[in-house]
């Protein structure tokens, strides 16, 4: 299972991922852009990532679940078992100490060791008839203990086995008597287990040289005497008794137990004789199985179980089953609702979209076809009727919009001339009440100049030369209403004065400059009104500047952003700033007149400009592009 979760969690991860990997490879590189693109643009693809991407705690829970429970599972029949084999360790650990008192109450049984020690090389025909009956007393003695299969004693002086199950047995060869006694001696007052299959002397097994049958217990007898002769006692262990122990600790078939000795001889088992210790406990290791160990604290025996892992796991197994196929479905699930969600949702969204871009681009004959009767179908209904009456407006109102321009324009033009007559006659009448007549006389003049150029027999474009003729006029009426209060000074740039230009665009500035600026100016000192015009060329084409400054009284910071703001707002979309719907006769009146006509005759790129110093002046400044489709240019040309 662990397999399984980390497979699909590596796929999740790794298409989250490599949209973040740095670029390795051009063919890599391709690749992560395409990806990249393709869940950017569709949102069923990131819809898709999104499930899957909640369903990685889900997995990873499972994936903790299914470990937790494994450990858990092994910890406790570790533990259980672990509980069985100290309990039976301890019985092994009494029944070897019972065969030790028994053992060293039969080597130190005196009766016996006087026959043993009266007993000559040569048997006579008592001594035959004392080990007869030493016989007899080991068989009765081995018929009330269980735990021995056999009991003999090696009597060295006439070199011979005395067995309860063979009778008297030679020991023939000299190496066999000659281990047997460094045995002895290596003992002590000691025992030693050894098995009937382990060579001796020159190569014969225990067992047959000295009848035992199963792992026999030697010592030497008569073991608390210090001059005590080489006799031994062996006694067979009787190994049913054992394996029956050892079977009932196993805990499954394919489980295994071995019982070794302390120093790693095997004693019994439920399965064939390892080779040795060391091979079978690395056999188990590299099997992947579970190894337990349980040691006799005083004769140091092991007990060893080996138990397959997957034996153990098998009652979890089918959980483990069942939660991947849970982990599968919901994958599985996660990418239908995904599929789903997209088809009731994205889909119609993006339909939508692909049916806005048509309108945009100016196809307005696009319909989308919608069954649906839910929220989308409604708007897919909306849409339609929105093109369709998007269409006919187009279609039925353009003309009209095009002459409601025109009539705006001319609009535009006739209220300026009535309020400078007004203006100027009102000049007349005072200036002949105060004045002497060659003032009203030059005033005339220009007036005369004024009205002439402001006709212009119906032209509604002049030069630049032209309307600065126009604008000089007018500003000598005013120098010679306000008795010369400002002065007026010209840069023109040569190149500029052929270039055509909109009648009275100028003026209003200039008359706003004029009244609203010099003449409510507190200053002592003559002031100045100067007029700049240029031709600038930059990338977007050809532009004609014109700046008029004053040196008046000029506004505050709050007073000239709130002015630019409606300008702008005018330049932006003139239908919605009405000139006619105000009843504001000021500056800002002026001025949204000369921003409205900016807009019909230079297009969106026109631009205006405010910059004014408290008390110290004011400079409008006018962008007029040439390159507009709609410019003056092409008009006329």
């Amino acid at each position: 299972m662990t397999g399984i979760i980390w497979g699909a969690i590596s796929v999740v991860i790794s298409s989250s991922v490599s949209l973040f990997m740095d670029k390795r490879t051009e063919g890599e590189c391709v690749m992560l852009k395409y990806v990249r693109n393709r869940i950017r643009q569709r949102i069923q693809w990131r819809l898709t990532i999104y499930f899957v991407l909640i369903l990685i705690p889900l997995v990873l829970s499972g994936w903790f679940l299914n470990k937790r429970s494994q450990e858990l599972l092994l910890s406790e029949t570790t533990a259980r078992t672990e509980s069985a084999m100290h309990a039976l360790m301890d019985n092994i650990e009494l029944t070897l100490q019972n065969v030790e008192e028994l053992a060293t109450m039969l080597s130190t049984d005196s009766e016996m060791n006087d026959v043993l020690s009266n007993a000559k090389r040569k048997l006579e025909a008592k001594d035959v008839m004392a080990l007869a009956k030493m016989k007899r007393k080991l068989a009765n003695f081995l018929s009330i203990h269980p735990m021995f299969s056999q009991i003999a004693i090696y009597h060295d002086h006439s070199n011979s086995v005395i067995s309860t199950l063979h009778g008297v047995l030679p020991v023939e060869r000299a190496d066999e008597r000659i281990w047997l006694r460094q045995l002895l001696n290596g003992l002590g007052t000691g025992m030693m287990f050894i098995q009937p299959d382990e060579r001796i002397g020159a190569g014969k097994p225990f067992g047959q040289a000295f009848g035992a049958d199963s792992l026999a217990v030697v010592r030497a007898m008569d073991i608390y005497n210090p001059n005590r002769e080489r006799h031994a006692l062996i006694i067979s262990l009787n190994m049913e008794r054992f394996q029956q122990y050892i079977r009932s600790v196993k805990p499954s078939e394919q489980a295994e137990l071995h019982l070794y000795t302390a120093d790693g001889k095997w004693v019994a088992g439920t399965a064939q004789r390892p080779d040795s210790y060391q091979d079978y406990m690395a056999r188990a290791e590299a099997s992947n199985q579970v190894l337990i160990q349980a040691v006799s604290p005083y004769y140091g025996w092991t007990l060893t179980l080996s138990q397959p892992k997957k034996e153990l796991f098998a009652q979890s197994r089918q959980l483990e089953y069942y939660a991947v196929f849970m982990i599968v479905l919901s994958v599985v699930l996660a990418l239908v609702m995904a599929y789903s969600i997209y088809k009731s949702i994205a889909a119609p969204m993006r339909m939508l979209a692909v049916g806005l871009r048509a309108i945009t681009s100016g196809k307005l004959d696009v319909r989308l076809s919608s069954t649906r009767q839910d929220e989308f179908g409604l708007v897919t209904h909306l849409f339609n009727h929105m093109a369709s009456q998007q269409q006919h407006l187009i279609h039925d109102h353009y003309e009209q919009s095009l002459r409601l321009a025109n009539t705006e324009l001319k609009l535009l033009q006739s209220q300026i001339h009535p309020h400078f007559l007004y203006n100027t006659l009102d000049s007349i009448y005072w200036m002949a009440k105060h004045s002497e007549a060659e003032d009203i006389s030059e005033m005339v003049l220009h007036l005369s100049q004024f009205f002439r150029l402001s006709l212009s027999k119906g032209k509604d474009i002049l030069t630049v030369k032209e309307c600065v003729e126009h604008l000089h006029a007018y500003i000598r009426i005013q120098q010679i209403r306000f008795m010369d209060l400002f002065g007026v000074e010209y840069d023109i740039e040569p190149r500029a004065e052929e270039l055509p230009l909109v009648k009275l665009l100028v003026q209003p500035i200039v008359e706003n400059a004029i009244i609203h600026g010099l003449e409510k100016s507190s200053q002592d000192q003559e002031m100045l009104l100067r007029i700049t015009i240029r031709l600038e060329v930059s990338e977007g084409g050809e532009s004609l500047i014109i700046a008029v400054n004053d040196t008046g009284t000029g506004m505050t910071e709050e007073t000239c952003a709130r002015l630019q703001a409606e300008l702008s707002a005018v330049l932006r979309q003139p239908a919605e700033h009405s000139v006619t719907a105000s009843g504001d006769t000021g500056a800002g009146y002026g001025l949204r007149n000369v921003a409205a006509r900016m807009r019909l005759n230079y297009g969106p790129r026109a631009k205006m400009q405010i910059d004014s110093i408290w008390r110290k002046g004011t400079t409008v400044t006018l962008v007029l592009p040439l390159s507009e489709p709609n410019s003056v240019r092409h008009q006329a040309s």
